[in-house]
């Protein structure tokens, strides 16, 4: 089999970093950096995303670890989701999210068709990935951040979502 030229790799490489590129303009009209506004609006969609997950977990799962870490996930991100909107208060120049990314979105179309222990194997791999990246999200808002408010909501919630990867990474694998 060939290998991928280096340019074709490129160019995947910046075609899958351009939403990521375009969430760090966003500024924030309190001073802070786009890494805090970029941060604010990915952590609201991928809360919403794992939400979406979860809740189509309950219904199209067919393991109970699967549908008792799903309902784990519904309580923690929701919790998560609704502090961190309420860091919008008192107008941070921020941009609300109210849907998942579309990426995320797609997965979701897709798992939405799978049930049992197909769609176990997927939200397995979709947590995992989405908590390996919420992960090194918060950590980068930590050292990167400049909002105080912002960067304590990442410390506090980091050492939940670094909990949900190791549950993740339990979940049955078929």
């Amino acid at each position: 089999m060939p290998k991928p030229a280096p340019r074709l790799l490129a160019i995947a490489f910046l075609a899958a970093s351009l939403p990521l590129a375009a969430l760090a303009q966003e500024k924030d009209t309190q001073g802070g950096t786009p890494t805090d506004a970029g941060f604010f609006k990915n952590a609201g969609a991928s809360g919403l995303a794992e939400v979406a997950f979860s809740e189509l977990a309950t219904k199209q799962s067919s393991s109970s670890q699967v549908k008792n870490f799903a309902q784990t996930m519904i309580e923690d991100h929701g919790k998560a989701n609704d502090e961190l909107r309420s860091l919008k208060s008192g107008d941070k120049g921020y941009s609300l999210v109210d849907k998942p990314l579309p990426d995320a979105q797609k997965a979701l179309d897709a798992m939405s068709r799978m049930k049992g222990a197909e769609f176990d194997a997927a939200y397995r791999k979709q947590m995992i990935a989405d908590h390996e990246e919420a992960v090194a999200s918060f950590e980068v808002e930590i050292e990167k951040g400049s909002n105080p408010e912002m960067k304590a909501f990442a410390k506090k919630t980091l050492p939940t979502l670094k909990h949900h990867l190791e549950m993740a990474k339990a979940l049955p694998t078929r």
